[in-house]
């Protein structure tokens, strides 16, 4: 318990303390809504989206259901939210599954469902591709992207073939050329992601192309859409790269977030 609590000060009070001593005060302002899991409850996994995001120059500013109405949340709430917090792009992180019933499916062999934060992010991202922001989905944040655009999530525990197969350290990902995946990070070759799902995009959603694909089965690794004449820069990435700590290559998708947020917020 002493252990927990030590860790629990290192993470949510002097950590980001020390983020902050790091950014520029016009850093661009990254919404991202954090895992309901234990460790996202205590900071733990979110440590590793501040490091990259504040090397890349962005500044996450944490947004959770209650600021935006609580247990209903709507659009015109978040719409506010995002202005009062100056919000320039959005990150969704991973965490437990997208409630099937959103997109017609069932809760069977579902994990962590919590459905407040999946009708908090989705209102957060329809808002977001209302106004045109870059938006990024990291692992469940990809799969949240595509249920927001109508398509559908695969649940690869009911398939004895998939069942852990996407639960790896490694395996390589092949990048669809001329996708905006293929330009951000500069290649059409990873050798080596952190996979860590039980679950991958099933039908797309409107307007959603595959971006990349890989591991077991060949299956969709990356999604990316364009819904918003042109305007936004929308990206989902099913593996983890802030987990490849010395991987300049991956963390070129949060750099471009940034540097997408940044353009925004000139024109908007």
């Amino acid at each position: 318990m002493a252990l927990l609590v030590v860790l629990y000060v290192l993470f949510r009070v002097f950590y980001p303390v020390w983020v902050e001593a790091q950014l520029p005060q016009d850093a661009p302002r990254i919404a991202f809504s954090l895992d309901n899991s234990f460790l996202g409850y205590f900071g733990f996994t979110d440590a590793g989206y501040q490091r990259v995001m504040t090397a890349a120059g962005g500044r996450l500013v944490e947004l959770r259901p209650d600021m935006a109405g609580d247990p209903v949340v709507d659009e015109p709430a978040v719409r506010t939210l995002l202005e009062e917090k100056e919000i320039d792009g959005i990150l969704f992180t991973g965490g437990g599954d997208v409630d099937p019933e959103i997109f017609g499916g069932t809760r069977g062999d579902t994990m962590l469902v919590h459905r407040l934060r999946d009708d908090f992010e989705l209102a957060l991202f329809r808002v977001g591709l209302e106004k045109g922001m870059p938006m990024l989905g990291i692992c469940r944040g990809c799969q949240l992207i595509n249920v927001a655009l109508g398509g559908t999530v695969r649940n690869l525990r009911h398939e004895e073939e998939f069942d852990g197969a996407h639960l790896v350290k490694n395996h390589a990902v092949e990048v669809v050329p001329d996708s905006v995946l293929a330009e951000t990070l500069g290649t059409n070759h990873l050798e080596k992601v952190v996979s860590l799902h039980g679950q991958v995009v099933g039908t797309l959603g409107d307007g959603v192309r595959v971006a990349a694909t890989g591991g077991v089965g060949n299956l969709p690794e990356a999604i990316e859409a364009d819904c918003s004449g042109g305007k936004g820069w929308i990206v989902g990435i099913q593996w983890h790269p802030e987990l490849k700590i010395n991987d300049p290559v991956q963390h070129k998708v949060y750099q471009t977030l940034v540097e997408r947020a940044r353009i925004w917020r000139r024109k908007k």
